[in-house]
């Protein structure tokens, strides 16, 4: 069914599988990256082209770093990222299959109907409309392996190591889904075990679960916990208990209902209600949609039934929902869909075995009536008295209702002929998931071009550091990440936290990220461009020297690359070095009284610090008290070179470089502040000043050798409980095989 549904894509695009947006922006770039950056010599844990530098796990932990799909394709050293992305895709679908199967076998009575339902699982609307969130899938296919686990755990304690090992293999995937899966399992734990036994057993389940959960994350602590940490620090971990969020209006709440009873749709270009929406909001399944869950709730009592109705609930009130991300961020997603799916493919399974025990027929026409009135209603009804737009794509919003409506007409026809057995309902299964997957690929690729991102894809590969103490002047991922060409910004939500405080200096701009806003005109709307450059004052004072360009024409030209017919030049245009001296300091409070245009270039004559910090700085700078002028932008930036630092070496363990100063001066870094790095001057720790959250050092006059070293914070302490944990976790297993034996 994967093959199917991926295969076709795989082939027009030559063996490479794009898509669209974010999918081409981050994930075959990122993964690119990552892969640079562990096979470069010496290994470190600083990746110099994720925006200005950032952390290397921090960096990517939410993304590939732990994911063990991405590990396969490092297996793949020869190819790129893109030709893997395709199958790797099929074989995510292929194991969410998996986990889901032996999940639900728990549960049926005859194993073969745990086949439709794993589908079900691996092929919902989920998984489809999250198509551009290639690690979103890893948690999918995952995540069943903790359900599962603990089933085996609540039959036999003999089985706690699977438990164990599942809650590892999920923590260090994604802690972003971990979190929302623990949250859930919780929910699970309480609602399945509580109205079942006693409270004593009861009691020693839920301390034998906490034992497991423990060891499971302490195994993954080497990347779980600095991420964490870093986390904490992120705009985006924010509280975000609104008494807006109580309920939905009645856009949303339609949206909700749209995302349960309609094929997956695209995020940046959604058919109805939102002209985008990026909450992940459909729990689809293929044919049976909503209907035979509800119907269980309808039929059954017991842990099953209650867990299906509270999530329905909470479906529906975005506070409850909020639980899910510990009501941090400013949106709420239904990012935690695909546990819920879990448990309406598990009842479908269920409702399908015993399916005579059912009024299929009611319950199902009655869906598909549902389904017809919300079409109606969507399509004919004005959304109030202006008329608001709610319809984007009428032909797909039918399309969508057809498939849906069809599917559950066959549902009723077999069951009338008696015709409902399982050979005819897998067949049925297989088509419409492999056809609503396939849709929803096809929706994603609308106007990609797999050929020429590969061009720009393979050329920038091979843009090389020309110049370890400049940057290329680019905030585009693909430029910055395929290769080893450090730009001046990139898209991802997962850089320093630091740098953002360094973006925030100039947020009078219209733009959530400045640097890309400046980089690129346009950037959310295509992402396979290289430009426009840029040679605004904040790109060039953080060292954007090298332009590509497709100009033969153009001035100051140092390289050129060939690709596919195709001609990229590099030119370089004067901008300040990563590392340069300053002999005048600002106050940041003085500096945002200074007009926005104007800011960069003050920081370029002098060092940015806080005012606490001013009678520390005072025996080395002196207060600046200048103006600045635009026209003279390109003595301030010659000044920059003429002050720079001598011998500058950048690797993925820090960089270095040497000074030699007639007086004592302060040198400043445009690289992201951390409390991971330390520096040294000769071989002596140094004090290392946060600077508009970049770094800078207080040097002596004369000749000396500067050292900075990275090491991601807790990213030791990480490491210790994983060793510990894993030590734990292999005693425990032995014992646990050796009880077993003897018992």
């Amino acid at each position: 069914m994967a093959s199917v549904s991926f295969g076709y894509f795989i082939y027009k695009g030559n063996g490479a599988f794009t898509l669209v947006s974010d999918f081409n922006a981050q994930e075959l770039t990122f993964a690119a990256a990552v892969r640079h950056a562990l096979t470069f010599r010496p290994l470190g844990q600083w990746i110099w082209n994720l925006d200005l530098g950032s952390s290397l796990i921090n960096g990517f932990s939410f993304y590939n770093i732990g994911s063990l799909f991405f590990w396969i394709s490092m297996l793949f050293t020869k190819i790129s990222f893109p030709y893997l992305a395709g199958y790797l895709y099929i074989l995510k679908y292929v194991v969410a299959s998996i986990t889901a199967y032996y999940y639900i076998k728990i549960f049926v009575k005859d194993s073969k109907y745990a086949v439709i339902g794993a589908l079900l699982y691996s092929f919902s609307g989920f998984q489809t409309t999250n198509l551009i969130f290639f690690h979103f899938h890893d948690a999918v296919a995952f995540f069943p392996m903790m359900l599962l686990g603990l089933e085996l755990v609540i039959k036999d304690k003999k089985y706690t190591p699977v438990f164990i090992f599942a809650i590892f293999l999920n923590c260090i995937t994604n802690y972003f889904f971990f979190i929302q899966e623990v949250i859930f399992v919780v929910l699970y734990f309480v609602v399945r075990e509580w109205s079942d036994i006693g409270k004593n057993a009861f009691f020693k389940r839920t301390l034998r679960c906490i034992f497991s959960g423990v060891l499971g994350v302490g195994m993954a602590s080497i990347i779980f916990v600095p991420s964490i940490i870093y986390i904490m620090g992120n705009p985006r971990s924010e509280s975000a208990l609104y008494l807006q969020n109580l309920a939905y209006d009645a856009r949303n709440l339609l949206f909700i209902i749209k995302g349960m009873i309609m094929p997956g749709d695209v995020m940046k270009d959604q058919s109805i209600l939102f002209s985008a929406n990026f909450n992940s909001t459909s729990c689809y399944l293929p044919v049976f949609g909503a209907a035979f869950s509800i119907m269980y709730i309808f039929k059954n009592k017991g842990w099953l039934r209650n867990l299906l109705l509270a999530l329905f609930v909470i479906s529906f009130f975005p506070i409850l929902q909020a639980t899910f991300i510990l009501y941090k961020g400013e949106f709420i997603y239904q990012r935690w869909w695909f546990m819920f799916i879990l448990l309406m493919s598990l009842s479908t399974s269920l409702v399908i075995e015993k399916h005579d025990d059912y009024p299929i027929f009611k319950f199902v026409s009655m869906y598909a009536v549902f389904v017809a009135i919300f079409y109606i209603a969507i399509s004919f009804l004005k959304y109030d008295s202006q008329a608001s737009q709610v319809i984007f794509h009428a032909k797909r919003f039918l399309f969508f209702t057809m498939i849906v409506i069809s599917g559950l007409v066959i549902i009723v026809l077999l069951n009338y002929f008696k015709r409902f057995d399982f050979v005819l309902l897998l067949i049925l299964t297989m088509v419409y998931g492999s056809l609503t997957t396939f849709l929803g690929i096809s929706l994603y690729r609308n106007n990609t071009d797999t050929n020429a991102y590969m061009t720009k894809y393979k050329v920038a590969e091979k843009f090389d550091v020309i110049n370890e103490q400049y940057r290329y002047n680019s905030g585009n991922n693909i430029s910055t990440l395929a290769g080893q060409a450090a730009g001046t910004g990139v898209f991802s939500s997962t850089v320093e936290n630091t740098s953002r405080e360094f973006d925030k200096i100039f947020n009078d701009y219209d733009s959530v990220n400045t640097r890309l806003s400046v980089l690129h005109n346009d950037y959310t709307k295509d992402f396979m461009t290289f430009g426009p450059s840029s040679t605004d004052a904040r790109v060039l004072l953080l060292g954007g020297k090298y332009i590509v360009t497709q100009d033969r024409k153009s001035s100051h030209i140092i390289r050129h690359y060939v690709e596919n017919g195709q001609n990229y030049y590099i030119k370089e245009v004067p901008a300040c070095p990563i590392g340069f001296a300053l002999n005048k300091y600002i106050t940041k409070k003085e500096l945002m009284k200074i007009p926005l245009e104007k800011r960069a270039l003050t920081m370029m004559n002098a060092v940015v610090i806080d005012s606490n910090i001013k009678s520390e700085v005072n025996d080395t700078v002196s207060l600046y008290r200048g103006k600045v002028y635009a026209k003279r932008k390109g003595k301030y930036i010659a000044n920059a070179n003429k002050l720079r630092v001598r011998n500058f070496k950048r690797d993925n363990t820090g960089f270095s470089c040497s000074t030699n100063y007639e007086n004592k001066k302060i040198v400043w870094f445009s690289v992201p502040y951390d409390s991971g790095w330390k520096a040294t001057i000769d071989g002596k720790n140094a004090e290392i000043i946060k600077s508009a959250g970049m770094m800078a050092v207080k040097v002596p006059k004369g000749n000396h050798k500067l050292i900075f070293k990275y090491c991601t914070p807790y990213f030791k302490i990480g490491m210790v409980l994983s060793i510990v944990s894993f030590i734990v976790f292999i005693l425990y297993s032995v014992v646990s095989v050796v009880r077993t034996r003897k018992s």
